[in-house]
């Protein structure tokens, strides 16, 4: 997988804002996915805790969380992110930009809430918060 910077494809508001979580699948109405994708939307306050959105992509198309089609290439965003076409899981991409996480479906929200509450920039959020 390269160490590609997902927000130079027109996600670059997101950046130092934002975690994204990606949904990815041949087919966005694909069981895996939405088994997956209702998981998460279930655990709203946590993702917005750690200022994480949700995006779905096929190799043809890319939707926000509530499956609106962006107008961005995920033909280009695929070859960038050298994802195989078959590849069907969760890529998470940090508020920098890189990929923190892949994995294929199924995948609980308690794994990416845990690898993004081990992060250095997470830990800091959550200091600074208390205060």
């Amino acid at each position: 997988m390269a160490n590609f910077q997902l927000f130079g494809q027109g996600l670059e508001g997101y950046k130092w804002k934002n975690r994204i979580l990606l949904f990815v699948a041949q087919d966005t109405n694909d069981d895996a996915l939405n088994i997956n994708l209702t998981a998460f939307t279930n655990e709203q306050k946590k993702l917005t805790d750690r200022d994480l959105v949700l995006f779905l992509m096929s190799p043809k198309k890319l939707y926000d969380q509530d499956r609106s089609k962006l107008n961005l290439n995920a033909k280009l965003i695929y070859k960038r992110l050298e994802l195989s076409h078959d590849f069907e899981g969760v890529l998470l991409i940090g508020k920098d930009g890189g990929i923190k996480l892949t994995k294929a479906y199924p995948l609980t929200p308690e794994v990416v809430f845990d690898k993004i509450d081990g992060m250095p920039m997470r830990q800091l959020e959550m200091r600074s918060r208390k205060d």
